[in-house]
């Protein structure tokens, strides 16, 4: 076989590996989306008993920054994935398809891609290390274990590495081989 006569079956490949990111970023969206009703009925729990009982918590502080980090490491990739993110609009819009690719790919490839995946391997091994020595918070009596915490960070730092290989190859198609990003 030619590379010419491989070359749709790459693209298959290429376009199922884009939508199992693509898939993978909207489960941990989702999952991250689930966090924001048992966080705010804490803080809700937390604010009643300590203003207007005098009885503050132990575990409210630790379980809300807890599941803060986790939905915002949970729905970052999700966030790329829909194009939600900060992006100087007034300039950018003004620009063709191929160059706002451009753009997008000089900034996903020179910097977002090396610096998150290094934040991913950070923190995965900040995860697994919390897990082996049975890392504890230390924040209060409660003191929970921190490597569940830890690993869901991990998990969404990981998918959103994963997210954003998609969108380089995305950008990357545009600029090199003219496809819209609306073909993905």
């Amino acid at each position: 076989m030619t590379v010419t006569e491989l070359y749709p079956t790459i693209l298959r490949m290429l376009d199922h590996f884009l939508k199992f990111i693509d898939r993978l970023s909207g489960a941990t969206g989702f999952l991250g989306a689930c966090l924001v009703l048992p966080l705010a009925l804490v803080m809700f729990y937390e604010v009643v008993l300590r203003f207007f009982f005098a009885l503050p918590t132990f575990w409210a502080y630790e379980i809300s920054y807890m599941m803060t980090g986790a939905h915002f490491a949970l729905g970052i990739a999700y966030v790329m994935r829909e194009g939600q993110h900060i992006r100087i609009d007034f300039l950018y819009e003004r620009f063709s398809p191929k160059v706002k690719a451009g753009i997008d790919l000089s900034i996903y490839l020179f910097f977002l891609l090396p610096i998150i995946s290094w934040m991913a391997w950070l923190l995965s091994h900040k995860a697994f290390t919390a897990l082996i020595i049975g890392e504890q918070s230390g924040e209060s009596v409660w003191n929970p274990y921190v490597w569940p915490v830890s690993s869901v960070i991990a998990f969404g730092f990981v998918v959103f590495a994963l997210q954003i290989v998609a969108e380089t190859i995305r950008c990357a198609r545009v600029v090199f081989c003219g496809r819209s990003n609306a073909e993905h």
